[in-house]
């Protein structure tokens, strides 16, 4: 279940983070979108998208859709357990 949506410029994040991003995602994109995520087991994640608009279109039906993890794997390449950015 997506719980919350939240948006980064790439330029605002320690290197290391940046360059993981970029290699993951291949892509050198300036802003990255975020989702909060609650997973069957209730465990968090963070998911990242090199495409920041396409992830503020979940913004407005968060906590509302559950949707398969097939969905997000094409547009959110890039994810960590947790609800934080490291």
């Amino acid at each position: 279940m997506i719980v919350g949506y939240g948006r980064f410029d790439h330029a605002h994040v320690p290197a290391s983070l940046r360059k993981q991003l970029m290699e993951l995602a291949a892509s050198d994109t300036a802003h990255w979108g975020l989702l909060f995520v609650l997973d069957a087991r209730r465990h968090r994640w963070t998911l990242f998208s090199p495409d920041a608009e396409y992830a503020a279109l979940f913004a407005p039906a968060a906590h509302t859709l559950n949707l398969d993890v097939d969905v997000f794997t094409t547009k959110f390449p890039c994810w960590s357990s947790g609800w934080r950015i490291t």
